[in-house]
C-alpha cells in the first residue's frame, strides 16, 4: 500500500513538472513577436540556346570571292592578301603560310577531298615565277610538290601580265594542268604528271575551257571553235556541231560538250573519249542558255542556273532547286548560295525542290 502511494505521489509531481515546462514554452519562450511571411518560389526559365541552322555559315564582312570543298565543310578566301580557311564545323581559322612571302594567285579544291592546290607568285633573286602546292585544309600543311630529284614544280614568268587562269586535273591519275594566260590573250598549258615533272604541253594557243577525265591524264582542251584531247590527232568531231564548247566531266569518264548557236548553248552532248567511234548522247534545252549557267556535277547530273528566278533545274529529273542570294557552286548534297554574310546549304533532299 506505502508503495502504491508513493508512486501515485511522483506520478502527480511529474505531471506538475510536465505542465510547468509546457506553460513556460507557451507564455515565454513562444511568446515573441514573430511574424511568418510564406512567398510562392517560381522557378525562372532559362532561355534555351538558339540552335544553329546547320545548312548556314556565318562568314566575315567584306570577303570578296570563295570557294567551298566538295562536302561544303569547308570555305577558302582572300583576306589581308592572305588564304585562309574557316572550318564551318568548329569556326576555327586555318591561314596558308607561305616560306618564300608568296602571293596567292590562285587555288582550287581537289574534288572530294580537303585538300586544294594553291599557285603562289614568287619573287626571288630578281625573278619571278609561279609555285604550285598543295594545302590540307584540317590540318594547316603545305606540301610542296618535287620531283624524283627534289626538283620542285615552278613555272618562270617572263613578262609579269602572266596569270594563272585554270588549273585542271585528275585526283585518279595524279594529273595537273596549269593554264598561263599571256598578255597578247593567248596562253600556254603546263603538265606535271605523277612524278611531278613539270612540261609545257600547249605555247602560245588560243585555250578555253581545260578538263581532265576521271581515270585519264590527257585533258580535253577547248581551242576556239573546237575541241581536242592532247597528243591525240584532229579534233573531236560531234555530227552536224559546227561550235563545240568544253563544259566537264563525272566520275564515269563522260565529257560533256555544248553546242553552241550565237553565243548560247543549245544542246548538251556527252561520251566516253575512249576510241574513235564515240557514241554520243544529247540532250536538248529548253531554251538557249549562257555557257556559264550550265552545272556538270561529279555524279554526271546536269543543272541549268536561272539567276532572274534564283533556281536551278536538274535537266533528267525536271526538278527545281530554289535559292536565296547568288549562286557560289555545287557540292556533294546539292548547291551553296550566298546571300549577305551568311553561306546557305541548298539540299537536293529539302523542300526547296519543286518538281515541273
Amino acid at each position: 500500500m506505502k508503495n502504491f502511494i508513493r508512486i501515485l505521489v511522483w506520478t502527480f509531481v511529474a505531471l506538475a513538472i510536465q505542465q510547468s515546462i509546457f506553460f513556460y514554452v507557451e507564455n515565454k519562450y513562444l511568446a515573441a513577436d514573430v511574424k511568418i511571411k510564406a512567398e510562392k518560389v517560381e522557378e525562372k526559365e532559362i532561355p534555351k540556346p538558339k540552335v544553329k541552322n546547320p545548312n548556314e555559315i556565318d562568314i566575315k564582312d567584306g570577303l570578296g570571292d570563295i570557294s567551298l570543298s566538295s562536302n561544303g565543310r569547308f570555305v577558302a578566301y582572300i583576306e589581308d592578301n592572305k588564304l585562309k580557311v574557316l572550318d564551318s564545323n568548329d569556326k576555327s581559322e586555318k591561314e596558308f603560310q607561305s616560306e618564300n612571302n608568296g602571293e596567292v594567285v590562285f587555288y582550287k579544291w581537289f574534288t572530294n577531298e580537303d585538300t586544294m592546290i594553291v599557285i603562289q607568285k614568287i619573287q626571288k633573286n630578281g625573278e619571278f615565277y609561279f609555285e604550285p602546292v598543295s594545302f590540307t585544309a584540317k590540318k594547316g600543311e603545305v606540301r610542296k610538290l618535287a620531283d624524283v630529284n627534289s626538283n620542285e614544280v615552278k613555272i618562270n614568268i617572263k613578262n609579269n601580265t602572266d596569270k594563272i587562269d585554270n588549273i585542271a586535273f585528275s585526283n585518279a591519275t595524279h594529273s595537273l594542268y596549269i593554264k598561263v594566260q599571256k598578255e597578247n590573250g593567248k596562253s600556254d598549258l603546263y603538265y606535271a604528271n605523277v612524278m611531278n615533272q613539270l612540261a609545257k604541253a600547249r605555247s602560245n594557243k588560243e585555250i578555253g575551257n581545260v578538263i581532265v577525265p576521271t581515270t585519264n591524264a590527257n585533258a580535253v582542251l577547248e581551242m576556239g571553235t573546237r575541241a581536242t584531247i592532247l597528243n591525240s590527232p584532229g579534233d573531236i568531231e560531234i555530227p552536224n556541231v559546227e561550235i563545240t564548247k568544253v563544259l566537264g566531266t563525272d566520275i564515269k569518264d563522260n565529257v560533256y560538250f555544248g553546242e553552241e548557236v550565237n553565243n548560247k548553248i543549245t544542246k548538251i552532248h556527252y561520251t566516253i573519249l575512249n576510241n574513235e567511234n564515240n557514241k554520243w548522247n544529247t540532250i536538248s534545252l529548253a531554251k538557249p542558255v549562257d555557257k556559264e549557267d550550265i552545272i556538270i556535277d561529279y555524279f554526271g547530273k546536269v543543272y541549268v542556273n536561272d539567276k532572274l528566278a534564283g533556281s536551278v533545274l536538274e535537266i533528267t529529273s525536271k526538278k527545281t532547286i530554289k535559292y536565296t542570294g547568288q549562286l557560289v557552286q555545287a557540292y556533294s548534297k546539292g548547291f551553296i548560295s550566298r546571300d549577305g554574310n551568311k553561306l546557305l546549304k541548298n539540299e537536293l533532299e529539302t523542300n526547296n525542290i519543286h518538281i515541273n
